[in-house]
């Protein structure tokens, strides 16, 4: 029951900016899925998209937070060859324009044993991926979210390795915010 109360109590918070875009039944799953996230976390952390509304995560974490994927800020930290343990990204590679220059910035921005940890857009399969595909550039164009986008296959096509993927199924009418997929990446190692 006590677990229940803390779960209401969440829905009550400000949405972020991401948040604000999607469906409330997605909306819960990806709030659920971010706090779960972050208490298997620990080390130098880099909060993509993070916005105020994330610092309760973090507790005493050192953490940077940057507005979004697309902050100045990102590409100045791969220019001083500052390096995090963890990079936590959610709802933030399906809005990047350049996804495959955003993964190889995160990649170096990676210590060596470093791991991006990331919640994202589903991309379906089959009928409903076959429409999820047609309806993609309205979902684009009224949310910023591309809900088509693999990013599993993105960030191994971009040198890194995706390990402890899990899909969720949400609980929505907006059927191409079917799925959410969480997994752990890290840089891939070279024989």
């Amino acid at each position: 029951m006590r677990r229940e109360t803390v779960l209401i109590a969440d829905l009550h918070l400000t949405p972020t900016g991401y948040e604000r875009l999607l469906p409330p039944g997605v909306r819960m799953t990806v709030r659920t899925r971010r706090r779960a996230m972050a208490h298997d976390v620990s080390g130098r952390i880099l909060d993509l998209g993070g916005a105020e509304a994330h610092r309760s995560l973090w507790a005493d974490a050192d953490v940077t937070i940057l507005d979004s994927v697309a902050d100045p800020a990102l590409v100045s930290m791969v220019d001083r060859s500052v390096r995090f343990d963890v990079i936590f990204s959610v709802m933030q590679l399906a809005t990047v324009a350049d996804l495959a220059g955003t993964i190889s910035r995160l990649g170096r921005l990676l210590t060596p044993d470093g791991r991006l940890r990331f919640l994202e857009p589903g991309r379906l399969v089959g009928a409903a991926g076959r429409a999820q595909r047609l309806a993609a550039p309205m979902v684009t164009i009224s949310t910023g979210i591309r809900v088509d986008r693999d990013i599993p296959h993105q960030l191994r096509t971009n040198g890194l390795s995706v390990t402890a993927l899990r899909r969720h199924r949400t609980t929505t009418t907006q059927w191409w915010h079917r799925q959410v997929v969480e997994g752990t990446a890290h840089r891939a190692l070279s024989i």
